[in-house]
């Protein structure tokens, strides 16, 4: 189990093959911020950073450090959290939009 957030860091990206690029791409955390986690032994980063870091694996921060797997709806509350507000609307709109036709 890990205890901080680089040595789970560490580990997810070695058991999903993920790359500094691919974090950096798809969640906004710079570089440098991974970088700097994974050489440092002691490094941190913010609570903003790590939950997205986290959201990309699917996984709330808690999860995430503990190495636990999430439920689905811990892995789509994390995924959701990485979108911006009118994307969120968006979909929202469109999960009433398709339980709506369930109705019909």
């Amino acid at each position: 189990m890990a205890d901080d957030f680089r040595s789970a860091l560490l580990w997810h990206m070695e058991q999903h093959g993920t790359t500094t690029a691919e974090l950096v791409a798809k969640t906004g955390v710079s570089r440098d911020v991974i970088n700097k986690l994974k050489s440092r032994t002691n490094s941190s980063t913010t609570v903003e950073n790590g939950m997205l870091i986290a959201a990309f694996y699917g996984k709330t921060l808690n999860d995430f450090v503990s190495r636990e797997e999430s439920s689905s709806s811990s892995r789509l509350m994390a995924l959701f959290s990485l979108l911006e507000p009118g994307e969120r609307q968006l979909l929202e709109a469109q999960i009433r939009g398709l339980l709506a036709q369930r109705g019909a």
